[in-house]
């Protein structure tokens, strides 16, 4: 299993890959909020569809056909695979496109759209860090004003 993990995250990382470029050349001012994740653990396929359910990649991975699992315990494997594929290319700098918003959502989903899992959810930094300023100052302004206004209490 370890050899072919590599082989696996590879082919993960050219299908998002591949997915991304087509959402860059399709249309220059559209936004992405959501890509969602269609698995066929039959075939091994899986499927990459933008936010308007239009497809934008496939690709087989023939380690994934014909597991002896069955129903949601079927998909464990490779979400963890997938997860980790995505990890990989945010380090990369892959989602800094301007195609996508923020925040953005991975979604695996059934042949219907309809949410299995969350996959993955990236977000924008800045407003992380603001949100976390915002509650320091709230606190540091409640102190202040009961100093400001100690003798009318």
């Amino acid at each position: 299993m370890g050899k072919e993990k590599p082989k696996v995250q590879s082919i993960l990382e050219s299908v998002f890959i591949s997915a991304i470029d087509k959402l860059s050349k399709a249309d220059a001012g559209r936004l992405v909020g959501e890509l969602y994740i269609q698995l066929d653990m039959s075939t091994g396929e899986i499927q990459v569809y933008d936010d308007q359910e239009i497809l934008l990649e496939k690709n087989i991975i023939f380690d994934w056909a014909d597991r002896s699992e069955k129903g949601l315990r079927s998909y464990k494997q490779p979400v963890h695979f997938i997860r980790v594929a995505l990890a990989g290319l945010k380090s990369k700098k892959v989602f800094d496109n301007p195609v996508f918003m923020r925040p953005l959502t991975i979604l695996l989903v059934d042949d219907n759209f309809n949410e299995i899992e969350m996959i993955y959810m990236l977000e924008d930094v800045d407003a992380v860090s603001e949100g976390r300023l915002m509650k320091n100052l709230e606190h540091e302004l409640q102190i202040f004003s009961k100093k400001l206004f100690a003798d009318m209490e």
